[in-house]
């Protein structure tokens, strides 16, 4: 079942460009596995349209394919049965049947199928958006799942199409929040745990519904060689990217605690330049990302930046699974389970983190902040930090995954991290706790007489 969830400013968007006085030619792409085509078949349904999947089929099964999916949408069965020399006729043949009454929607999904297939396919689209469908009453639609092709087809400046399309969509990961439309039977702690697993990813939450737990949900789709997710970080990369190994290598030295440019470098034996071309491929596939103390005036020159894996499964496996794939092969998941607990929580936690400040990102007016994040130094970390217009601290914060409920002592702890180290602070700034098991009583009662303090679990 491909249930639809969230995905309502793209589809706001979608709708009021269909409901424009013009043609309107849309870029959808994005990573596998997001929703794309969900969303696609959610904004049509209710519009005249013609759908076509493109495959790695040779261009003359493509283009029978595309008439078959025309004679099917537009009810003209003899269009199947018509030669088509070549794509001209083709969209000749859509121009011809289609209702000229009502702006019609032609979405050509897997875009980049037809471009591997065609290498000339993008300007054969390019030359008929501008003698034909601009002034036509035409919604079109690209969408492809590999991210460096179609910006490279679509929105690149040396694209044929560069300039024409009305919007470009780069569909990103579901929020956290988000989840519990999936799994509405489990608590909140459960689908942090989940959370840890999938991501935000649709496809992956899809899977996970069918299991009660966390740990069955790892073992059977993960830690299976026959389970759905166990070569999947193998097939995101190959199908994804046009270096796969090279990325791999990256991807692996992250995880195993690998942060900085230089020792990437150095890791991988790769000269800056083209090792930052790798990073920023990963970065627009929303795989990884580069975090900076949340105080640095110019985060962009930072050199206290480090790099991350950001996709919680892509962390999970490079970060706690692929160590031990021998094991796997010989089916002792089980085992690898027991080895790898210590990592697993860990992982759990640091997405903890990760969804605490995003909990915290989604109330910024209430916090008096512009700008949130973690902050470090050599001497201290704090999970949590707002800042105001004026770079002052607004909220400061911690989070903590654990069996036991946290006291006063990480209150005055967090508030000694801020005072020793000088930190900007604004008058009224709010500190906020969270924690997965709850608070003690000392801490709940001073809560209560204090208003600037914020306990959440």
């Amino acid at each position: 079942m491909n249930k639809f969830v969230d995905r309502k400013k793209e589809l706001a968007l979608l709708k009021k460009l269909y409901h424009s006085n013009k043609s309107e030619f849309i870029v959808i792409y994005g990573r596998r596995r997001l929703g794309k085509t969900t969303l696609i078949r959610n904004f049509a349904k209710n519009f005249p349209h013609v759908y076509f999947m493109a495959d790695r089929a040779g261009e003359e099964l493509s283009k029978l394919s595309f008439a078959t999916a025309m004679a099917n949408a537009l009810n003209e069965p003899l269009l199947q049965s018509v030669n088509y020399p070549n794509w001209y006729d083709l969209f000749a043949a859509f121009d011809k049947f289609r209702d000229k009454n009502r702006k019609t929607i032609l979405i050509f999904d897997e875009f980049q199928y037809l471009c591997q297939i065609q290498p000339a396919f993008a300007s054969f689209i390019q030359k008929w958006w501008d003698e034909h469908w601009k002034n036509s009453n035409i919604f079109l639609i690209l969408c492809g799942s590999v991210t460096s092709m179609m910006y490279k087809e679509t929105l690149a400046e040396n694209s044929p199409l560069f300039g024409r399309a009305s919007a470009q969509l780069l569909i990103s990961p579901l929020k956290f929040k988000h989840l519990k439309e999936f799994l509405p039977q489990h608590s909140r702690n459960s689908l942090i745990e989940f959370y840890s697993l999938t991501g935000g990813t649709p496809r992956y939450i899809e899977l996970a519904r069918e299991y009660n737990s966390f740990k069955s949900a790892l073992k059977n789709l993960v830690l299976n060689r026959t389970g759905i997710l166990y070569n999947e970080a193998k097939y995101i990369l190959h199908n994804e990217i046009s270096t796969p190994n090279t990325c791999w290598s990256i991807l692996n030295a992250l995880g195993s605690g690998t942060t900085r440019i230089s020792e990437l470098g150095n890791k991988l034996n790769l000269p800056a330049n083209q090792l930052t071309q790798y990073i920023n491929l990963l970065k627009d596939l929303f795989f990884i990302y580069r975090e900076v103390p949340v105080l640095e005036s110019n985060p962009a020159k930072s050199k206290k930046g480090l790099y991350k894996v950001a996709d919680p499964f892509l962390r999970l496996w490079f970060g706690c699974i692929y160590p031990y794939e021998s094991f796997l092969e010989f089916e002792q998941a089980d085992l690898v389970i027991k080895k790898i607990k210590p990592q697993i929580l860990n992982h759990i936690s640091l997405c903890y983190e990760d969804i605490c400040r995003e909990s915290v990102k989604e109330n910024m007016i209430e916090y008096n902040c512009v700008k949130i994040g973690r902050q470090w130094s050599k001497n201290y970390e704090i999970d949590i930090i707002g800042l105001n217009e004026n770079n002052k601290i607004t909220v400061a914060g911690e989070c903590k995954w654990s069996r036991k409920k946290i006291g006063l002592s990480l209150l005055e702890n967090l508030k000694n991290k801020i005072m020793k180290n000088n930190l900007p602070t604004s008058k009224k700034i709010k500190f906020i706790l969270f924690s997965k098991a709850g608070f003690t009583n000392d801490l709940l009662e001073t809560a209560q007489s204090d208003k600037s303090i914020i306990l959440k679990t």
